[in-house]
């Protein structure tokens, strides 16, 4: 070699990508996919679960699924609503099998009330009291439905925790919007009116 070969720098030119070969789907991956999509078209459009209507959930999501007052009863007719609102129950399988048969025979009622951090989510913590059955509850801005047993009596919501400082802040959504109770200190509760 030369001196001269050395020093010349060859250009070189920018780097193009290779064009991407199309893969061809085998047809029965391409239809079971139209079918799966189309099912769960239908199955959103009809409202999920047992056919419901689109506007009605089995849990309340919605301000449109709540009663006008506190506590939204759930329909005993309903076989699916019962189960969803026995299975956040929170006690042992027996004991909510009895619940569920109970509410399906028209012994017994069960109802939704949902919870919900009136100011800023900072963990604060409640106990919902209903026939004896206690749920703590931990508050966020998110709502949490809460299935309780409807007896006529009203339904104890008691602060357990203040996460943050400030006392313990709670809303009951309705149909009309959330409904503030007054602020609390760890211990005290309020009486919750049920139907």
């Amino acid at each position: 070699m030369s001196p001269g070969e050395n020093s010349a720098v060859p250009t070189l030119l920018k780097p193009v990508l290779a064009p991407m070969q199309a893969r061809p789907v085998p047809v029965a991956v391409g239809a079971a996919f139209m079918a799966l999509a189309g099912a769960a078209w239908i199955w959103l459009a009809g409202g999920g679960v047992g056919n419901a209507p689109s506007s009605v959930h089995l849990v309340p999501e919605t301000f449109n699924d709540l009663a006008d007052g506190l506590v939204t009863p759930v329909d005993a007719g309903n076989a699916a609503a019962v189960a969803a609102a026995v299975n956040v129950l929170r006690l042992p399988k027996a004991q909510r099998e009895q619940i569920e048969s109970e509410v399906l025979a028209r012994q017994r009622r069960l109802g939704w009330i949902v919870l919900t951090d009136s100011m800023d989510p900072d963990g604060d913590i409640v106990s919902v009291e209903s026939a004896g059955i206690v749920q703590h509850v931990v508050l966020n801005k998110a709502w949490v439905p809460v299935a309780v047993p409807v007896t006529g009596a009203p339904i104890d919501i008691t602060a357990v925790r203040d996460g943050g400082g400030g006392g313990v802040t709670v809303a009951v959504g309705t149909r009309t919007g959330p409904v503030t109770l007054r602020i609390m200190v760890p211990g005290e509760h309020i009486e919750v009116a049920a139907p």
